[in-house]
Parts: C-alpha cells; sequence; structure tokens
C-alpha cells in the first residue's frame, strides 16, 4: 500500500470512531424531539413537546438552575486556586515544587466514587453537606487541575523578561501580575475556566453522595428518572446538558485557536 493510500485508511478508522463515539449523543437528541410518551425516534413529526415539559416542572429547572449555580462557584475555586498554583510552579523555585505539581494533578487519576466517599464524612464534619459549597469544592477538585495545565502551559511559553521590566521599573509584584501577567495569561485562563464549567456541568457521581433534595443538580436529577421512568423528558434533558456543552467547547476552541495564532498583550500600566 501507498503513503497515500495508508492515510486515507487512517483518516476513514477516525470517522469511523468519531462516529461510534458521537453516536449515542445524536440518538438522544434525535429521541428527544418524539412527540409521543416513549423513548422512540419520531417517526415523522418532530416536536418540542418535551422541551416545553422541561423548562415548565420546577424540578428540571431547580437542578439546572442549581448545576449552573454550583458551576460557577466550582469555576471560582478553579481559577482563584489554579492561577495561583501555575504562577508558583513556573515562576518561583522552592523545595517540594515537583510534589506540589504532582498533588494538584492528583484528583484527576482518582475515580469519582473514591472522592466522593471520602469527600461526604468530611462535609458533615465541617457542617457543609448539603450546601452548593461543598458540591463546588468537590467539583473544583477536578476543575482546579485543568485551571493549572492552561495557566502553567501559557506561562512557560510567556516572555518572563515583560514582568522583569515592569517590576525594574518600580511596578510591585501584584500590580506586575495584574497589569502584564494576567492580561497575557487570560486566554488560558478562560480556557480552563470553560472546561472546570464543563466537567461540572456533567459529573454525577460526586453529586450523589453530596447532594441533597435541596440543592440537586441535572444530572441527579436526570439519573432516577433514567432508571425507573424512560420519559423522554429525559433525552430532553440530555439535549439542554449537551447545547450546553458544546457551546462551551466552542468557546473553548475559539480561545485555543487564539493562544495558537495570536498572543494577547499586556495591559497598559498606570
Amino acid at each position: 500500500m501507498t503513503t497515500r493510500a495508508v492515510h486515507r485508511l487512517l483518516q476513514g478508522l477516525c470517522v469511523l470512531v468519531l462516529v461510534a463515539l458521537m453516536w449515542p449523543i445524536v440518538y438522544a437528541l434525535w429521541i428527544s424531539f418524539t412527540p409521543g410518551e416513549l423513548l422512540q425516534l419520531p417517526t415523522g413529526e418532530w416536536s418540542l413537546r418535551w422541551y416545553r415539559a422541561f423548562f415548565s416542572q420546577s424540578p428540571w429547572t431547580d437542578g439546572l438552575q442549581h448545576s449552573l449555580g454550583i458551576g460557577l462557584l466550582a469555576v471560582c475555586i478553579s481559577v482563584v486556586c489554579g492561577v495561583s498554583a501555575g504562577v508558583a510552579v513556573v515562576r518561583h523555585r522552592f523545595r517540594g515544587r515537583r510534589l506540589f505539581q504532582g498533588a494538584v494533578l492528583l484528583p484527576l487519576f482518582v475515580p469519582a466514587l473514591v472522592l466522593g466517599m471520602a469527600l461526604l464524612p468530611m462535609m458533615r464534619t465541617l457542617g457543609l453537606w448539603g450546601t452548593q459549597l461543598a458540591v463546588a469544592a468537590a467539583h473544583s477538585l477536578w476543575g482546579l487541575p485543568l485551571v493549572f495545565l492552561a495557566v502553567r502551559n501559557a506561562l512557560e511559553d510567556a516572555d518572563e523578561s515583560v514582568e522583569l521590566a515592569a517590576r525594574g521599573l518600580g511596578a510591585t509584584a501584584l500590580q506586575s501580575f495584574l497589569w502584564i501577567t494576567l492580561p497575557i495569561i487570560a486566554p488560558a485562563v478562560a480556557v480552563g475556566a470553560l472546561m472546570a464549567f464543563i466537567v461540572s456541568l456533567n459529573e454525577l457521581v460526586m453529586a450523589l453522595f453530596l447532594c441533597t433534595p435541596a440543592n440537586e443538580t441535572l444530572p441527579k436529577v436526570i439519573w432516577p428518572n433514567l432508571r425507573y421512568t424512560l420519559s423522554p423528558i429525559v433525552a430532553a434533558a440530555s439535549g439542554v446538558v449537551v447545547l450546553a456543552t458544546v457551546l462551551l467547547l466552542g468557546g473553548a476552541w475559539a480561545l485555543t485557536k487564539r493562544l495558537r495564532h495570536g498572543r494577547p498583550r499586556p495591559a497598559r500600566f498606570p
């Protein structure tokens, strides 16, 4: 086989794998437009009946509201801690730096079930169990490493001499960070924040341990309905989550493209 034929074969295999991965999502979205009462494909007429039902029933809208609120709170925690960790690892040298970096990334390799079981007694001891802060803190264990990785890579590519020049001109460390470093790494921070929000929006296992009926996230509301009722409203709820995820991934892709093709300029120092 020629090299061109091998490339075409590999491209075809990649397309098949992509179709296999995307088909369950497409199938769930397709079902969400059925006008009937069962989880079946619309045979002729398409309907928004189940989307109207989703947005008219409080358990679903409350779950969506809780997911958005918890996601935003998790993003705030992840960004503050992730940016701080990234700056510390790249711009400073201290004993145990590699160990610290490994500790930041460690939650990515721990199963959600283990994290949920470990966090449940801790949150009850702290009196936070049943609050949105507890769930957001749990989600930030995965969001923080994502922000950290994005910021670390951006700082490694950034020219440190610009920051040193600002310090030499009389800027404090905080002023240099706010007016020089932060504008440079802002797209990377935004990418990390979007990925952290996506992770929080779709997380289920830790929510099973830490959520209560007063603050159930949307995946937590979907889970029992998917197991026991099999109503098309579950497909509509999944469609809402998929749409939000796709929009956020599109934003992350656009910011990543900006990082590759154009570097933002530092802000003008006052």
